[in-house]
């Protein structure tokens, strides 16, 4: 880097997760080997949520297919401050000897409307540090510092505590003879969790067919990616479960059966182009005939589950 030996941004405690309204603090280290002369030193901090993904097209002609792109953007915050210089002038330069500095820096998060960090395939939500030496008639020296913002679920909330549930059934045919009804009736203890807790699973599977069926559940994340009114989806399944199979004119009952869940980023809702959210699929694999399925949605939050939650809740 030429005179300057040591450029980086340090953030006080090492922190490197915040959430909104906290205070980002920390310093601007600069390490000379010789004197500089430069215009200004500034720090920004920025909070971004970009999507972009690619489709091809056809021209109907013989001029072949071409790719089209679709972007969005949301920009949360992108402030600045002065560290050293005049920024009003840009004909005065100030200088800096050899020797080590550190310049001192602070910015307020938001309180509302700013999402929790994510890095998808079509699209991510980033925030950043940045510091700027204005050099004239050179390039510029520049640092980046990148951290975390955990927009708080509190699954403790009456709005996460209530139970999921939903009920599907269906009729098979044989050689267009009435086979029988399939049906599943589930629910889950409650709609709030966080990483490294259980879902408690209750269902019942009734099965007056023909045929033997055999129930699943299983764990799975949609991540949607906005842009100019279209949507790209991408769906990844995290953990599944077997249960026994149920014989003809038979039922199967889980009754509480434990779905332990991994390490998986929050529900992300108050982001305008992207939006990650979670539901438990619990289904009926049947020989010879599409799958008996439903959906129960979840909510993955970032504050673990209390005992006697709700008044817990309301004391606060």
């Amino acid at each position: 880097m030429g005179k300057v030996k040591t450029f980086e941004l340090v953030l006080a405690d090492n922190k490197s997760v915040y959430h909104p309204g906290d205070l980002v603090t920390g310093k601007c280290v600069i390490e000379l080997k010789n004197e500089i002369r430069f215009r200004t030193i500034r720090v920004y901090i920025r909070g971004v949520a970009k999507v972009h993904w690619t489709e091809s097209r056809s021209t109907g002609t013989r001029l072949g297919a071409y790719t089209e792109h679709f972007n969005s953007e949301v920009e949360y915050f992108n402030q600045r401050q002065l560290l050293y210089g005049n920024d009003e002038s840009k004909a005065d330069l100030s200088v800096l000897p050899e020797g080590k500095f550190q310049f001192t820096f602070i910015f307020e998060l938001p309180y509302e409307g700013i999402s929790t960090s994510f890095e998808g395939k079509h699209g991510n939500i980033r925030y950043w540090l940045k510091a700027e030496i204005d050099k004239p008639w050179s390039f510029n020296y520049k640092t980046k510092k990148a951290f975390t913002v955990i927009s708080p679920i509190d699954i403790n909330k009456p709005i996460y505590q209530g139970p999921v549930e939903n009920s599907v059934e269906k009729s098979l045919c044989c050689c267009f003879c009435r086979s029988g009804t399939i049906s599943i009736d589930a629910r889950t203890d409650r709609k709030g969790y966080c990483p490294g807790e259980s879902i408690m699973l209750w269902a019942e599977f009734d099965n007056q067919s023909n045929r033997t069926v055999i129930p699943y559940a299983s764990l799975h994340q949609i991540q949607t990616f906005l842009a100019r009114g279209k949507s790209r989806i991408r769906v990844s399944k995290f953990t599944s479960l077997t249960g026994w199979s149920a014989g003809w004119h038979s039922q199967s009952v889980w009754d509480g059966l434990l779905m332990k869940i991994p390490v998986i980023p929050p529900t992300v809702a108050n982001c305008f182009v992207i939006r990650v959210e979670y539901f438990i699929k619990i289904a009926l694999h049947i020989p010879g005939s599409s799958n008996l399925c439903m959906l129960l949605p979840i909510t993955i939050g970032t504050t673990p589950y209390r005992r006697n939650p709700v008044s817990g809740w309301m004391n606060e």
